[in-house]
């Protein structure tokens, strides 16, 4: 009889996960309290996009099972004490955390006011935990320690490109992107692709249509899908750009 219980729950979450609506591509508003975008692509069987607001003086944890979904977190406003791996650290505005299944972070709001956080939960049908873990363990990145690189249009800070338990390829960088100026020529690429504005205001191409970006927004961008951004308003545009297969 358990073997049979045990059955009927492995089937009713396979269905579950292979009927879960593909993500649209288009850009979404910031949520304050819950999911931003939430479906499945042609890597991922499961993302989940959600914004999160702590008190001040409050704390929230976030933990993963070890055969469950890989986390990654924006901080939106802060500053923010984040406890991972057995290590503090206070991370403001940019700054970033990853953390691998099995593990568990904690956030503490060190102000009388809110902070926010944004939340990416990845989970994929290809899954590799030994792959994941050799690639390196759970970490958190401070937006003051990331290396900025100057160029023609602006500027990147290169976050990271790893392998992870649920993609062969987890790239993500931050462009900075100077007023009248668009990031390059619409153009095309197998991965799909995050565009989150943490400060600005762009038009996206999104296949053949313009769209509105503002900070605090996020575009979902599907593979090979024509694409770019151009700075519409009158200072820096600051936004991540996150790809994975």
């Amino acid at each position: 009889m358990k073997s049979l219980i045990g059955l009927f729950v492995f089937i009713t979450c396979f269905l579950v996960s292979f009927s879960q609506s593909l993500v649209e591509t288009a850009v979404y508003d910031w949520n304050p309290s819950g999911t931003i975008l939430n479906g499945s692509g042609a890597v991922l069987s499961s993302q989940q996009l959600s914004g999160h607001t702590i008190r001040g003086g409050k704390r929230r944890v976030f933990q993963s099972a070890s055969n469950g979904p890989e986390l990654f977190f924006i901080i939106k406003y802060g500053p923010v004490d984040v406890m991972l791996n057995g290590a503090t650290r206070r991370l403001d505005k940019g700054s970033v955390v990853f953390v691998l299944p099995g593990d568990e972070v904690a956030f503490r709001n060190p102000r009388k006011d809110d902070v926010e956080i944004y939340e990416m939960r990845m989970t994929a049908s290809d899954r590799d935990e030994s792959r994941g873990k050799n690639a390196g363990p759970s970490f958190m990145m401070d937006w003051f320690d990331m290396t900025f690189r100057a160029h023609e249009r602006g500027g990147v800070r290169q976050l990271f490109d790893r392998k992870t338990v649920t993609m062969q390829r987890f790239d993500i960088h931050i462009t900075q992107l100077n007023p009248g100026l668009s990031s390059h020529p619409p153009h095309t690429h197998q991965n799909e692709e995050i565009i989150l504005m943490i400060d600005g205001e762009g038009e996206m191409i999104l296949g053949s249509k313009p769209h509105r970006i503002v900070t605090g927004q996020t575009a979902w961008v599907a593979s090979m899908l024509p694409h770019n951004i151009t700075n519409i308003g009158k200072r820096p545009a600051l936004y991540f750009a996150i790809q994975w297969n």
